[in-house]
């Protein structure tokens, strides 16, 4: 009776730990498609990031704030044609320019968050 009792319970455990691994690996298996929802969320904000390609002439450079004034033409897809001031990404892009300077410039759009990152004279 007493082994009979012994063996019960020796049972009983195990079929307890069986079910605490396989909730654990529940537990895990939810834990992991959350992770990946969370990804692909980050990509979906990602992608709605635009570029455009501009040409403009420089009508003035704050080298201190890296910004760079510029009378553009339209930017498909973007912007009308205007005159507008743009912050750049590289402060240094701006050290080959001079005011009057008709410039190439690659507009990032980010959600109303507009920076050039990347920008030259054309020759």
């Amino acid at each position: 009776m007493k082994s009979f009792l012994v063996f019960t319970l020796f049972v009983g455990s195990v079929s307890a730990c069986q079910n605490n691994a396989a909730n654990s690996n529940k537990t895990v298996s939810n834990v992991t498609n959350n992770v990946s929802l969370q990804k692909d969320a980050t990509t979906i904000n990602l992608s709605e990031v635009k570029t455009g390609q501009g040409i403009g002439v420089v009508t003035k450079i704050n080298l201190e704030l890296g910004s760079v004034e510029l009378k553009h033409e339209e930017i498909k897809g973007m912007m009308p044609a205007m005159q507008m001031e743009f912050y750049v990404a590289d402060k240094k892009e701006l050290e080959s320019l001079k005011v009057g300077d008709k410039a190439i410039f690659t507009l990032e759009d980010n959600k109303g968050a507009e920076k050039i990152i990347k920008i030259s004279k054309v020759e």
